[in-house]
């Protein structure tokens, strides 16, 4: 994918799964599917570090990966301008995903909501082959900054997500 990963907008994002300012993180990179506006994708490779069993990537980690998936999912193809959380999921692992070699990941809304109503959205990861790895499905709700606060007892929000949410990216 040449297109620049759109996690790049959120400045020193720290996520486990797709901040790109988490050295021990993730890597997960996002981006726009360009064929199909309601649909993004995704690249994961899994570091030798994050395995289950040796060679195999930890399945604790491609939920993290299809999580960051939903969440994105929410914020660029929701509707709202909000902070999207995680509300619950259901996962199929199928096949094991090998460390070390990238993952294609696919998110789609399924169950659109109103303005401030949570979405539910369908995530996959195949491997390089195509080959169907692991599906889910995540329900993610949107969280005005001031209810996110207070739910998280944070006193603000970071400056990349502050700019974001004002829709200074």
């Amino acid at each position: 994918m040449s297109a620049p990963s759109v996690n790049e907008t959120i400045a020193g994002n720290v996520c486990f799964g797709c901040g790109l300012s988490n050295s021990a993180g993730l890597g997960v990179e996002v981006f726009r599917d360009p064929e199909h506006p309601g649909r993004l994708l995704g690249r994961f490779e899994a570091r030798p570090e994050q395995a289950g069993f040796p060679g195999i990537t930890h399945g604790g980690a491609l939920y993290t990966a299809l999580d960051c998936m939903a969440t994105w999912s929410g914020m660029l193809l929701g509707g709202t301008r909000a902070l999207w959380v995680l509300r619950s999921a259901s996962m199929r692992y199928l096949r094991p995903a090998l460390a070390g070699r990238p993952l294609d990941l696919a998110a789609e809304i399924e169950k659109a909501g109103g303005p401030w109503e949570p979405i539910g959205v369908r995530c996959e990861a195949r491997d390089a082959d195509g080959v169907l790895l692991a599906r889910g499905s995540f329900d993610v709700v949107p969280l005005p900054p001031e209810k996110f606060l207070a739910i998280t007892g944070l006193s603000e929000l970071p400056e990349g997500w502050a700019r974001w949410l004002a829709g200074e990216d």
